[in-house]
């Protein structure tokens, strides 16, 4: 995303400079009796109302640029490990603050269709299916979790390098396409936790004790 304060600044750099070489040049032709002082002052009178008239439309095209990025969608992918296991998740996120219209994805490498047999058990024909359509709104924070590949011993025929392409519209449809490089290989040797109690009554007790806190969290916001 560009920064609309540099071109601004460019803008009007390129403004003085071609302000600066004209009354030059308007000064040359003064001195050299070419043109008279009255022709001379309204021609540099009309270059600095041309100019001034060019730095405020480029302003003010800078400034649209810049509201129409401040409030743009912003679509994310993203590798992350899942809670309490050895799953890499595939997360999909809207980071912006207005809605993406007609959201589609492109894998590269694709990912493999899986069919009949060599399709049970597997999650990679739901993963593949989900991905092929396309998604008519996704609204600021909406996020999409997917169990992608295991972070320890693959169990999945997808790619563990890859990238995800995210195509999408703004809701002046304006396009946007974002491209991100992922690989299941950055959660190599992740380190989690698991507890070693696993009989019901510790279950429910984990339970209880996870509930309370969820709420004592919620209760301070």
């Amino acid at each position: 995303m560009s920064d609309p304060t540099k071109g601004v600044v460019k803008t009007v750099s390129f403004g003085a400079v071609g302000f600066g070489t004209l009354l030059a040049v308007t000064g040359f032709l003064a001195s050299r009796h070419w043109a008279t002082p009255t022709t001379t002052w309204t021609a540099m009178g009309s270059i600095a109302t041309v100019t001034a008239a060019t730095v405020a439309i480029w302003t003010l095209v800078a400034l649209r640029r810049d509201s129409r990025d401040r409030t743009r969608p912003v679509m994310i992918a993203e590798i992350r490990p899942g809670v309490l296991s050895d799953v890499a998740e595939l997360i999909v996120r809207n980071v912006g603050p207005s809605v993406a219209k007609n959201v589609t994805f492109k894998f590269d490498p694709e990912l493999p269709v899986l069919e009949g047999a060599e399709a049970a058990g597997m999650t990679t024909p739901y993963l593949q299916r989900r991905y092929s359509r396309t998604i008519p709104t996704f609204g600021p924070g909406m996020t999409m979790y997917d169990v992608y590949q295991s972070s320890g011993e693959p169990f999945e025929p997808v790619p563990e390098e890859f990238s995800l392409t995210i195509n999408y519209f703004d809701m002046h449809d304006q396009e946007y396409t974002d491209s991100y490089e992922l690989s299941v290989i950055t959660l190599r040797d992740h380190i989690y936790t698991r507890p070693g109690d696993t009989d019901d009554e510790a279950m429910r007790r984990r339970v209880a004790e996870a509930v309370e806190a969820v709420a004592r969290g919620v209760g301070r916001r």
